[in-house]
């Protein structure tokens, strides 16, 4: 493909002004198989948001399910907010909207992508059904499963058996990172790290850090279920594990790796994707391309990740967090060629220190400088006497 640019000195041709329908001097016009997008702002962040447009055609709707303690779009709580996640979708040409099944009964039909961000309970049957409804006619859901927040908490046992049929299976441990590289990110071991992937088009030439609080472990099927294989996309390090005892882990009593107590030592997937092709080939509207000889190859696609904090307001900013959720939404909705351009935002400034670090600027700043600024005030009064 090639791309071709033009600079149009508006008052000499007024023509093209009048058929872009530019209105103001410095506007860019981005034209694509006869759509129009105009960009008044010459950003990174702005043109490219324009060239999304004029290549997918159409704003996408990405539906968070709620109604069950699913992490909140609309929420901008420091920690557990999804705010920051609504920002991008707006800027990547994304519309989210809530969806609660328990009142639709099934997914509406402009859907591009369902997403469960979370549950803090199951979903009802009748709820898992309209999913399978979904699924079956060439939907794209992304499951996003948190360990148990309590020792005596329910599985998501629906939910769980419905990533099964598409053999993706959720562990219920928690995983459990010794490298060392969280505290790098001011983090413990109980927030598993991320630093090389598994080949897969949704982290193609990614290598940023991703940073998972509270991750479960989550497992391709070995030789799938019903002709549908799943492929791990975000391991951890061979220095973690999954801990089976999620009660003393929850409890803050001490943990370690034990073979024969059934953990499981890494690395450790908290993240598989599986496609399908459609039957009969024939997806609904919102999944098809304008035209025919555009359109992608039916299928259904199905992300399931370990943990949905990852996403939250509080660790969006993290190294590469932000760009593996909305690489994830780009597969989804089989978008990969866009995957790779997203623009970068202005990077996460915070200084992130060792405690031995910590403290020795904690002695400089209390210590040393203080020490100095008394020594040169003493010794400049000493040359005065």
């Amino acid at each position: 493909d090639k791309v071709k640019i033009e600079y149009v000195d508006l008052d000499k041709r007024p023509a093209i002004a009048r058929q872009m329908q530019i209105q103001a001097y410095n506007t860019i016009a981005i034209q694509y198989q006869g759509r129009v997008e105009r960009v008044t702002s010459d950003t990174e962040q702005e043109i490219v948001n324009g060239i999304i447009k004029a290549v997918t055609g159409q704003e996408r709707k990405v539906y968070f399910t709620q109604g069950h303690g699913e992490k909140d779009t609309a929420s901008s709580d420091e920690r557990t907010g999804y705010s920051g996640i609504l920002a991008q979708l707006g800027r990547d040409n994304y519309k989210a909207e809530k969806l609660v099944l328990a009142q639709q009964g099934d997914v509406p039909a402009d859907a591009s992508i369902v997403v469960v961000a979370g549950p803090r309970t199951d979903f009802l049957a009748p709820e898992v059904d309209g999913l399978r409804r979904y699924l079956a006619k060439g939907g794209k859901l992304l499951l996003m499963l948190d360990p148990p927040d309590r020792a005596d908490a329910a599985q998501a046992g629906n939910l769980i058996a419905l990533a099964r049929e598409w053999a993706i299976e959720v562990g219920n441990g928690v995983v459990v990172d010794v490298s060392g590289v969280g505290r790098l990110l001011g983090t413990d071991e109980t927030v598993p790290v991320a630093a090389s992937y598994p080949n897969h088009p949704i982290v193609q030439d990614f290598n940023l850090l991703t940073a998972y609080p509270l991750a479960r472990p989550i497992t391709a099927v070995a030789g799938g279920v019903n002709s549908r294989f799943a492929q791990a996309f975000v391991e951890t390090s061979g220095n973690s594990w999954a801990e089976s005892d999620v009660k003393t882990m929850l409890t803050g009593g001490e943990i370690k790796f034990e073979e024969a107590a059934g953990d499981k030592k890494g690395p450790i997937t908290i993240g598989a994707a599986v496609a399908a092709a459609l039957e009969n080939g024939k997806p609904d509207a919102p999944a098809a391309a304008e035209k025919k000889d555009e359109a992608p190859k039916a299928e259904t696609r199905m992300v399931v990740l370990g943990d949905s904090d990852f996403a939250s307001n509080g660790v969006l900013g993290i190294q590469g967090n932000r760009d593996l959720f909305m690489n994830v939404l780009g597969w989804l909705g089989q978008d990969e060629n866009l995957i790779s351009i997203r623009p970068r935002e202005a990077g996460d400034q915070r200084i992130t220190m060792t405690s031995s670090q910590q403290t020795r600027v904690l002695l400089v700043v209390l210590l040393v400088i203080p020490a100095l600024v008394l020594g040169n005030g003493v010794y400049g009064w000493w040359r005065r006497r």
